[in-house]
């Protein structure tokens, strides 16, 4: 895919798109290295900063890891899920995980948690990739 500079759309979020059709695609499977940024950057013609958001871009939607003095490998299928069952008057919201609950739970990057808030105000942290809630028929 070439990117073009004249569309209107930033050349890191053209590139982000590139990248995520070749995963989406299968050309990348999950465990598999991509190319180094430098790579990415040479054959789509761009430069270090914009392979670099375009990276950072598709990290952050959990679709890659990258690992110092490894690579940027592909993140593999979401495990099985636990299930939280919702009870009334609970409030169920996702965000990103504080730096400490990304190492309490052994989190990749991009990877949100669960927040319950119990009708006490008492609030559970559960990572999304690990657990669903289920929503019990009225």
């Amino acid at each position: 895919m070439t990117l073009d500079p004249h569309s209107g759309v930033p050349l890191h979020r053209q590139l982000a798109a590139a990248l995520r059709a070749r995963i989406a695609a299968g050309e990348w499977v999950p465990g598999t290295l991509l190319p180094a940024q430098a790579r990415i950057g040479y054959d789509y013609g761009v430069g270090k900063a914009t392979a670099q958001k375009a990276i950072d871009t598709l990290r952050a939607e959990g679709l890659i890891d990258v690992e110092r003095g490894v690579g940027i490998r592909v993140r593999g299928p979401a495990p099985e899920v636990d299930e939280l069952i919702g009870e009334p008057d609970q409030l169920v919201t996702a965000r990103m995980p504080t730096p400490e609950e990304r190492a309490r739970f052994g989190m990749a990057e991009g990877v949100p948690v669960l927040v319950v808030r119990q009708p006490d105000g008492l609030m559970d942290v559960y990572p999304a990739d690990e657990y669903g809630v289920r929503i019990p028929r009225g």
